[in-house]
């Protein structure tokens, strides 16, 4: 029986680790626009335990090589690099390239037609204009900030191998508000800024959470995008305090909201110190109309109080990151972050506890350890993991391609590993490939 159904994806990504495995069954190797041979595998772990990327990229090594996840859908990953080409007359340019990771019995890593133009296009471009024009818009397009993915399923007799196609099909939807609200189209344009970029049903969704989601039908021959405004209760501009997710079909918005009159959000409370609630909303789709429905809310002061939290608060905890869990519509996770010992360890850290909190019957399902300080010497490799988390720490991206992975959980039945996971400790997994680990062992098993 394949295991798990889904996965937390681990925005940080390990580089050039160690050779990959010959047998293993999530590895893919493909080429990026300069023809650098890139190989990415991924260890995979059942929630609340985060699953993480391992690259290898053996010429990326410069300061500004940089390779990130941007997306995922189904058995997709959509990944972008970026990378230094040199050009004419000692000029320099970054590319940005995209790689499409598809899981299955050989997984594979193809390289995506170019957004910011080829290598020969800059070049030409350098030639005729003796400079390079780079708009707001193209840098955001470039660096994949409004970019997402979606399989979408159509019937047919017969299905060809998989190819991509060589360009980008270019469309200019119009954009019009769900419901009969004021819309300013000016003002809309000016203000909006995508956070993240989801898939639901038929529709690619581009989520700002200062304002709502645009949905675009990819059905719809006439392509419209259609704004819904997020509920005034759950707007808020400051980052860590949302999430928008699929679970079982139904599109839900989480957001952690400050029971003070001030507006401000929940991110930097302390428990101690100000209340704030989590509360969920589930999105109602009838027909051509939608509208958001409050379903869960629960108070800070209850969260705090439920079995297992005392064993992990200590010390000025606050929760950031919600996200939904793609098979059970009533669990968000959370991050659990608290202030660590920087003097003490010698780098900086933040004690971090990755939960399941069930909404409905306000039990905390899970628990793992996901950053503690580590008290004897630690690998560079470990340090850099830590410090990237204390200083730019990323949500976690829901992704369903471990269900089309060639992966085995022989040893013990798939409810045993999912529950290796409970409270109010992580157990070993008991199989090979699916293990509980504690931050700094997550970090020293890939090197």
């Amino acid at each position: 029986m394949a295991f798990p159904d889904w996965i937390m994806l681990d925005g940080y990504v390990f580089r050039n680790v160690a050779p990959f495995p010959d047998d293993d069954p999530t590895a893919a190797v493909g080429h990026n626009s300069r023809g650098d041979k890139v190989g990415v595998r991924f260890l995979v772990r059942a929630p609340p335990q985060p699953s993480c990327i391992l690259l290898n990229w053996e010429e990326g090594t410069g300061d500004r090589d940089d390779f990130s996840v941007l997306a995922a859908h189904h058995d997709g990953v959509l990944f972008v690099m970026s990378y230094a080409v040199s050009l004419e007359h000692g000029n320099a340019h970054y590319m940005f390239d995209y790689l499409l990771y598809r899981a299955g019995q050989q997984p594979s890593l193809h390289l995506l037609p170019s957004l910011g133009g080829s290598v020969a296009d800059i070049t030409s471009m350098l030639a005729m204009d003796g400079f390079i024009r780079l708009t707001n818009q193209r840098l955001r397009r470039m660096r994949g900030l409004d970019i997402g993915v979606l399989w979408v399923t159509m019937m047919s007799l017969s299905w060809p191998s998989f190819k991509l196609p060589d360009q980008w099909e270019v469309k200019r939807p119009l954009i019009t508000p769900v419901s009969s609200i004021a819309f300013d189209l000016e003002s809309f344009m000016w203000y909006w800024d995508a956070d993240t970029v989801i898939p639901f049903g038929r529709y690619l969704c581009w989520v700002d959470y200062c304002f709502g989601i645009l949905f675009w039908d990819v059905s719809d021959e006439n392509p419209q995008l259609h704004y819904l405004e997020f509920p005034a209760e759950g707007k808020a501009c400051s980052y860590g305090c949302q999430t928008v997710g699929v679970t079982n079909g139904i599109l839900k918005f989480v957001s952690l909201i400050s029971d003070n009159d001030d507006g401000r959000d929940a991110e930097n409370f302390s428990p101690f110190g100000s209340s704030f609630s989590i509360i969920g909303w589930t999105l109602r789709v009838i027909e051509i109309d939608m509208a958001w429905e409050k379903e869960t809310v629960l108070k800070s002061d209850l969260l705090w109080s439920l079995d297992g939290f005392a064993q992990l608060v200590h010390h000025e905890p606050r929760v950031q990151f919600p996200l939904i869990s793609i098979t059970e519509p009533n669990v968000v996770y959370l991050v659990l972050r608290q202030n660590g010992k920087v003097e003490e360890a010698g780098y900086n850290y933040e004690e971090t506890w990755l939960l399941a909190i069930d909404m409905v019957k306000k039990t905390l399902k899970m628990s793992f350890p996901y950053i503690k300080a580590e008290k004897e010497d630690i690998s560079p490799e470990v340090v850099a993991f830590f410090e990237d988390k204390y200083w730019c720490f990323q949500p976690f991206l829901p992704a369903e391609l471990s269900k089309y992975l060639n992966l085995r959980c022989t040893s013990l039945s798939k409810q045993d590993c999912m529950e290796s996971a409970v409270l109010p400790q992580p157990r070993q997994f008991g199989c090979v490939e699916y293990r509980a680990l504690d931050a700094s062992s997550y970090a020293r098993s890939i090197f």
